[in-house]
């Protein structure tokens, strides 16, 4: 009996673990990233939006300042291709410290001058935005976030499709 209650049991875990294994091209719909709600986060809380995300066991998990800063200009970049009409809200950055990385720092400022402007992002503003989104990406994807990473991806050719 116990013998057949071990195979049950085991039988169950593997059907979870097969509903629970992302299939390729499935990252949208098991993660909705949706930059505008990311872009009204406050910092902390896109943190630990990441941090909540499915992550890969295979990956060691990286630093909290790591997680933290790659959220920052995952949202920094967002932040940057918002409409006019949607930012309110949305906080401006504070002064970098010399610890922040220089893309963070960047991505940032670019921000900062498109929300300045009071006027949608000029093409080589979108540009820097977009490219703080890619790399936030690829950090996601280093990190673990590979879902979290294939989202933000996928939006990201949507993006450059004119």
């Amino acid at each position: 009996m116990g013998l057949i209650k071990a195979c049950i049991s085991l039988i169950a875990l593997l059907t979870v673990l097969v509903a629970l294994t992302p299939e390729q091209g499935s990252a949208q719909q098991l993660f909705n990233f949706d930059p505008v709600a990311i872009a009204k986060l406050r910092a902390g809380e896109i943190a630990r939006e990441i941090s909540d995300s499915m992550r890969e066991s295979s990956v060691p998990e990286p630093p909290r300042d790591a997680v933290f800063n790659t959220g920052l200009l995952l949202q920094a970049g967002v932040r940057a291709l918002l409409p006019v009409n949607q930012r309110g809200d949305v906080a401006l950055p504070g002064s970098p410290s010399p610890k922040d990385p220089i893309e963070l720092t960047e991505a940032q400022e670019n921000y900062k001058a498109v929300f300045a402007s009071g006027a949608e992002a000029s093409p080589a503003q979108k540009k820097t935005a977009l490219k703080a989104i890619e790399l936030a990406s690829r950090q996601l994807l280093s990190e673990g976030y590979g879902l979290f990473s294939k989202a933000v991806s996928d939006w990201l050719v949507q993006q450059r499709v004119p």
